[in-house]
C-alpha cells in the first residue's frame, strides 16, 4: 500500500473513530437532529463513519464508492423532502416509493442499485446511533433489468479509438491508453503514481489501485508505453501522480471533449467503454478468456464473459451471404 494510500485510510479512520468515541446518548442526539434538520454534512459523516467502522471493507472502503454513496445520499435527501418524508418515520412503502421514482428518471438499473444501497447504509447508520428502529430499505430492489449487460455500453472500436488518439492532446491521450490498451476504470486512472509506472521494464507496466483496494500489476502496449514516456517527459515537476485531473468527473469530461474534437461518438460509451475495447481486443486477438480476465482484473471469469459478446458481436452474421 502506498504512503499516500496509508495516509488517506488513516484520515478516514480518524474521521470515524471521532464519531464513534462519542458518548451514545450524544451520538444519537446528533443523528437525530441531523436527520430532522436534513443536514447533508452531518448525515454523511454518520454514515462514512458507519461503513469504515462496521461495513464489509472497513477502511479500506474504496474512494470511488464514497463518492457514489455521497452523492446518493444527496439525491435522497433531495426526494425525501419533496415527497414530504420523514426521515426517522419514513412509511412503511417509503423505500419502494423511492426505488419506484429512480425508475422513473430513466436510470441505469445499476445506478438504481447504488442510490439504493447509498439509501440503506443511509438507514443503518441512523440504526447504529439509535435514532431510529426503521429499515425501509431492507426487501426493496431495483427492477429486473430486461436488457443484457452487452447490449448498455458498448466498447469504442479500434477505429474510433485510432482516431481519439489521432486529436488527442498528450493528457488526453494518456486516458485513452490507460483506458483502452491498459483497461483501467475511469476513478484508477486518477489514483495511478508516477513512482508505479516501469516503462524501462523487458514487459513495461504499470501498478495500479483497483477495487477492494487491491494493487495489481497491469500489462503496456508498445502505444501506451510511448503515450506515457511522452507525457512524463513533458510533466517533470508534476507528482506524484500520473494525471493532473483528480477525480472521475474531471477524467468524463475531457474524454468528452477529446471524443467530440475527434467526432467519435462519447454517449452510450463513456470512459468505461475504452475498458470495454481493451477486453474486447483481447479476446478478438486470443480467444483466451482467461487473457481478458489477468488484464482487466476481475476476481472471475464470469465478468470476463461479457468480452465474448462484444466480440462476437463485431463478427460477420452467419446468415450475411445466405
Amino acid at each position: 500500500m502506498s504512503l499516500e494510500l496509508m495516509a488517506a485510510n488513516l484520515d478516514l479512520q480518524g474521521r470515524a473513530d471521532r464519531v464513534a468515541h462519542q458518548e451514545p446518548e450524544t451520538l444519537r442526539a446528533q443523528a437525530v437532529r441531523a436527520a430532522r434538520d436534513r443536514d447533508e454534512t452531518e448525515l454523511w459523516m454518520i454514515t462514512e463513519a458507519f461503513m469504515v467502522l462496521r461495513g464489509g471493507r472497513g477502511a479500506r472502503v474504496s474512494h470511488g464508492t464514497l463518492e457514489q454513496y455521497r452523492t446518493g445520499l444527496k439525491v435522497f435527501l433531495e426526494w425525501s423532502g419533496g415527497a414530504g418524508v420523514s426521515l426517522l418515520r419514513p412509511g412503511a412503502n417509503m423505500g419502494f416509493r423511492y426505488a419506484r421514482y429512480l425508475e422513473g428518471l430513466g436510470l441505469a438499473p445499476s445506478t438504481v442499485r447504488v442510490r439504493l444501497a447509498a439509501a440503506r447504509a443511509l438507514y443503518a447508520a441512523l440504526r447504529w446511533t439509535l435514532a431510529t428502529e426503521y429499515a425501509p430499505f431492507t426487501d426493496v430492489k431495483a427492477a429486473h433489468d430486461p436488457v443484457p449487460r452487452w447490449e448498455k455500453r458498448k466498447p469504442y472500436p479500434p477505429e474510433d479509438v485510432a482516431r481519439l488518439l489521432a486529436v488527442a492532446g498528450p493528457q488526453e491521450a494518456v486516458i485513452v491508453v490507460l483506458g483502452a490498451h491498459a483497461g483501467l476504470r475511469a476513478t484508477e486512472m486518477t489514483t495511478v503514481l508516477r513512482k508505479d509506472i516501469h516503462l524501462d521494464e523487458r514487459e513495461p507496466y504499470l501498478v495500479v489501485t483497483g477495487k477492494g483496494q487491491k494493487r495489481q500489476e497491469v500489462a503496456l502496449s508498445r502505444t501506451a508505453t510511448h503515450v506515457l514516456r511522452r507525457w512524463l517527459d513533458a510533466t517533470p515537476g508534476y507528482g506524484p501522480h500520473l494525471l493532473s485531473l483528480r477525480t472521475k468527473r474531471s477524467v468524463e469530461n475531457t474524454l468528452q471533449k477529446a471524443c467530440a474534437a475527434a467526432g467519435v461518438r462519447y454517449g452510450g460509451r463513456e470512459v468505461h467503454g475504452l475498458r470495454h475495447h481493451a477486453g474486447t481486443e483481447i479476446y478478438v486477438q486470443t480467444s483466451d478468456i482467461l487473457a481478458v480476465r489477468d488484464q482487466l482484473r476481475h476476481r472471475t471469469v464470469d465478468s470476463s464473459e461479457i468480452y465474448v459478446n462484444y466480440a462476437r458481436a463485431g463478427k460477420k452474421k452467419a446468415v450475411s451471404d445466405w
